[in-house]
């Protein structure tokens, strides 16, 4: 059966692109050939019609009666946001060697992923020679001339926030399409690559924010606050 019919929406909203990477990421683990929106709904915890929408919003169709085939589906969302599969993998660096970015140093976490880390770079010359990697280590000077080279299109930033924003513009300058900021320094509108600021102090904040007015039973926080004073007042 063509799943592939109809075509897709010109634009595809950034929560839809989010939650459809996720479901390819659970697509490639799941032993299943075929899936519901039902089956999926009770695993991600999204409702059924949004996750039709969102499938649908990529030029995906099917589903409804019998489920969707796991295997097309997953390739059909990393072929439309060219997410690169294991078989093709797109170059990666690590800029900003201290113990964050040291942690990445071993490039088996990227392992069947299609991404592969092939250079990392830090202003502490000393660092980077002492330093065991199984790609190359360099100092930040040759940025420039290592992204060229070697044609890395994604970048981990992961240096001192303050030295954030002068290496981030760095890294656009020379070519790279996007950047994963570990740093508290928020990137968004000072380069024009794509940013994912992923600091976990800003993941935290956001994540309270998200779970702010829900209580832990799924109530709105209001009513454990109304019934908790009901039960004070009773003792």
């Amino acid at each position: 059966m063509n799943e592939m019919l109809a075509a897709p929406q010109k634009s595809v909203s950034e929560p839809s692109k989010r939650r459809l990477v996720l479901l390819a990421e659970f697509l490639s683990r799941t032993d299943k050939t075929r899936i519901t929106s039902v089956e999926l709904a009770s695993l991600v915890h999204w409702s059924s019609a949004l996750i039709r929408h969102d499938i649908a919003s990529i030029g995906f169709c099917g589903g409804v009666s019998n489920g969707y085939d796991v295997r097309r589906l997953c390739d059909a969302i990393l072929r439309f946001f060219e997410i690169a599969p294991a078989s093709s993998e797109k170059k990666c660096c690590i800029v900003g060697l201290g113990r964050l970015g040291t942690a990445l140093l071993d490039e088996a976490i990227f392992d069947g992923t299609g991404y592969k880390i092939v250079a990392g770079f830090d202003p502490n010359v000393n660092r980077t020679e002492i330093l065991r990697s199984a790609f190359p280590l360099y100092p930040a000077s040759r940025i420039e001339a290592v992204v060229a080279s070697e044609r890395i299109e994604y970048a981990i930033l992961a240096s001192k926030n303050e030295d954030a924003a002068f290496l981030a513009s760095r890294l656009v300058s020379c070519g790279i399409r996007g950047i994963v900021n570990y740093t508290d320094a928020v990137l968004g509108s000072t380069v024009s690559a794509r940013v994912e600021n992923a600091s976990p102090v800003t993941l935290l904040r956001t994540l309270s924010a998200r779970v702010s007015g829900i209580a832990p039973d799924g109530g709105k926080k209001a009513e454990a606050e109304n019934a908790a004073e009901r039960i004070c007042r009773i003792g």
